[in-house]
């Protein structure tokens, strides 16, 4: 069966995936399991209303909904086609100022750089790797509560005990340079 389905106001008509040119061309807009799949993974445009770049709102392959594609081609529209900064932001659905960091983010990592990021803070915010390095050297001489004292009066650290206790056992704190013995990176607290 044929279906119609107007995608713009500029009267172009799409039949079953084939355009007027009668080249095949893959829907990927309402795609139940991919778009699971890109609210799972943090990919999903909860905004795609706001994308009106043409080649969203023309052609049935560019999925408004895939965050990663429209960051990806409002770039290219700025870099290849020579689009306005502003026009290509706002019809991207996008600030101006996120498109400089998308920009920088893609520059700095390529098209990883275009994924969602992490929200919030990356790592401890009341102590440092230098801190937990120095607490690490005194956990074989010390006890846990020496050692909160030490850091207290010698570098003006006030932490709790569930935090050094987090810190010293966190894994990507532990290296062998950091525990302080060559090859040995798991010590008992």
């Amino acid at each position: 069966m044929l279906k119609e389905k107007n995608i713009d106001k500029s009267k172009k008509i799409w039949h079953n995936g084939i355009n007027e040119k009668h080249e095949e061309v893959i829907d990927m807009s309402g795609n139940p399991v991919r778009e699971k799949e890109m609210k799972s993974n943090g990919t999903y445009n909860y905004r795609a209303e706001q994308v009106r770049a043409k080649i969203f709102t023309e052609n049935p392959f560019f999925d408004a909904h895939d965050t990663m594609q429209v960051k990806y081609e409002m770039l290219r529209a700025v870099e290849k086609d020579g689009m306005d900064i502003t026009a290509a932001a706002e019809a991207f659905g996008f600030s101006r100022v996120s498109y400089y960091q998308i920009k920088r983010d893609y520059e700095a990592s390529g098209i990883a750089g275009l994924a969602p990021q992490k929200r919030g803070p990356q790592g401890s915010r009341k102590i440092t790797e230098e801190d937990i390095e120095y607490a690490r050297n005194l956990v074989n001489t010390h006890t846990k509560n020496q050692i909160l004292l030490r850091l207290r009066e010698e570098r003006g650290i006030t932490i709790s005990r569930r935090t050094l206790e987090r810190n010293l056992a966190n894994k990507k704190n532990k290296s062998p340079r950091a525990c302080g013995k060559q090859g040995k990176t798991d010590r008992a607290l």
